[in-house]
């Protein structure tokens, strides 16, 4: 474990380092830099670190509570670890993978921003404003990262309650359409909706929205400019089906199971931006709703279809 330790303190480091920068205007945030330092050094020698207390809203308090957050999902995976170290060798070369990028985009504009110090003038003000930008969407790339580790492990764990109601799926489904509708108009995306006026089905609206959350995110992703993504939903006598159809890139044959595993990434979307969680999370989720989610290439169209199939009762 002390290798898992020492790998989330690096990470983390690599973290202050770039947030350092983000925040160097502010000479009032200085002391923030001194704790977290020390909050690394305390990890170093395994010792348990503090939360922040509620309400504070620091810079210091919000990357403080995520470590906090990593510790804890390390520390409940002790038991795990003894009896499968490469498996949690293996997670751990995949998060520092995934935060590889990020947290290279942290170190650029760190660097640019020290030129940009000793300069003056208004080219300087922009230049700096300009890199900061680019410093905060690392920064959201690396808190979206660290929620998804957590759900991961939520998830792994057997953490989550699915608490199922005999609601209204449709509501459900629209409420994501809404979440996604400004993504896909972005990219002139539109949607072709059949659905029947009502259909109740059991299901937690907020884990399962969630699925359905990141089975469009990523038909609006993989789709082509101006393309049509087709939304389907029925009912049989076994079981509620919701199809989404995009014509997108599409994925090679023989991996219609591989896209759902832990941060896989298909061969035809390396040069896309993603980390290969969204899927692998619906499919846990929906597998907890006692449901299956299956993916299936479009021939002779191109693209890529994706069922989730839930039971009626």
């Amino acid at each position: 474990m002390n290798i898992i330790i020492i790998t989330v303190a690096v990470t983390a480091g690599a973290i202050l380092g770039g947030t350092a920068i983000y925040i160097y205007q502010e000479k009032s945030r200085q002391k923030e830099l001194q704790l977290l330092a020390e909050c690394m050094e305390k990890i170093l020698r395994g010792e348990k670190i503090r939360e922040a207390k509620a309400g504070e809203e620091t810079m210091y308090a919000r990357l403080e509570s995520r470590l906090v957050r990593i510790q804890e999902i390390l520390d409940g995976r002790k038991e795990e670890a003894e009896k499968s170290k490469n498996e949690i060798q293996k997670l751990i070369s995949e998060i520092a993978h995934q935060m590889r990028t990020p947290l290279a985009n942290i170190r650029t504009y760190q660097d640019l921003l020290e030129e940009e110090r000793s300069k003056e003038g208004t080219k300087t003000d922009e230049n700096v404003d300009k890199y900061l930008n680019a410093m905060r969407v690392g920064e959201q790339q690396l808190e979206f990262l660290t929620e998804s580790f957590v759900k991961m492990s939520r998830l792994e764990q057997n953490m989550i309650q699915i608490r199922k109601e005999e609601i209204d799926l449709l509501k459900t489904v629209r409420n994501c359409l809404g979440r996604i509708q400004k993504r896909a108009e972005e990219k002139q995306v539109e949607f072709k909706i059949e659905m029947p006026q009502k259909l109740n089905c059991p299901h937690d609206a907020n884990w399962l929205g969630e699925a359905i959350d990141n089975v469009l995110d990523n038909a609006v992703k993989y789709s082509r400019s101006g393309g049509i993504i087709e939304l389907k939903i029925q009912k049989n006598e076994m079981c509620t089906k919701i199809v989404v159809k995009d014509n997108g890139l599409g994925i090679a044959k023989g991996e219609e199971h591989k896209i759902f595993q832990r941060f896989y990434r298909g061969k035809k979307v390396t040069t896309q931006k993603g980390y290969g969680i969204g899927l692998y999370l619906a499919r846990k989720i929906v597998s907890l709703h006692g449901g299956f989610i299956i993916a299936k290439s479009r021939y002779p169209e191109n693209g890529l279809m994706i069922e989730i199939n839930l039971p009626v009762c």
